[in-house]
């Protein structure tokens, strides 16, 4: 099984809040724990030939300035890597989607700063609409361009990261118009050999997960009687 764990900002509570944020500390005590085990890191686009074993897989969405910030630097000290899904139209700016709470994204020049650093800068598509809502020809539009802009910024990974983890039929048609081979959606459990390599599940990290709550997300909660999947999960 290979865990893909889905983060977002990584920042003091003071400054970020708790929603779709955790402690630095707390991220440190996650990758620590990996290291500790000797897993080895994987990037989304290292995914493309299957599921490897005895790996982990970290990602950050949007590319907040937070997680630039702080992410980056705790994976380098450790001497790991992980992959970061920007949104190139709205690099530089705040996170519209997230309303009242939008905060900063990292512009240009941290991303190829982190892509310096080892990390991977990959395809969060170009305007963070959820794809359910658009046509198969729009849903490749919103893929292209983000693909095309990453590109020209000298970035870009080999997957793309669907917004909010929703995708349908149209999506994976619009995938392999690209010739993308790997989607990230959201789950509640680690990936497994067979899975569509189009729609991945993510677990979704939370400020409150700290290091036995992970483990247990990972392990024990896909095994439990009354799991049940979530509308929009893998």
């Amino acid at each position: 099984m290979l865990p893909i764990l889905c983060y977002h900002k990584v920042g003091p509570v003071a400054q970020e809040g708790r929603r779709l944020n955790i402690e630095p500390a707390t991220l440190d005590s996650h990758v620590r724990f990996f290291v500790r085990k000797r897993r080895r890191f994987a990037r989304t686009g290292d995914l493309e030939s299957g599921i490897p074993i005895g790996c982990v897989c970290l990602t950050f969405d949007d590319a907040y300035v937070s997680a630039m910030a702080h992410a980056v630097e705790i994976l380098r000290r450790h001497g790991v890597w992980g992959t970061f899904f920007a949104v190139p139209g709205m690099v530089g700016g705040e996170s519209s989607w997230d309303g009242g709470e939008s905060r900063p994204l990292a512009g240009w020049e941290a991303l190829k700063a982190a892509q310096a650093e080892g990390m991977e800068i990959a395809n969060h598509t170009m305007n963070h609409l959820d794809l359910t809502t658009l046509a198969m020809a729009q849903q490749a539009a919103e893929i292209e361009a983000a693909e095309d802009l990453l590109i020209e910024h000298g970035l870009g990974g080999r997957s793309v990261c669907f917004p909010y983890g929703k995708f349908n039929a149209s999506t994976m048609a619009a995938m392999d118009r690209e010739g993308c081979k790997v989607g990230l959606a959201l789950g509640r459990r680690p990936a497994r050999q067979g899975d569509d390599l189009r729609c991945l599940p993510r677990i979704v990290v939370a400020y409150s997960d700290k290091l036995p709550k992970l483990l247990y997300k990972i392990h024990l909660r896909p095994k439990l009687p009354t799991f049940k999947r979530r509308e929009h999960y893998v």
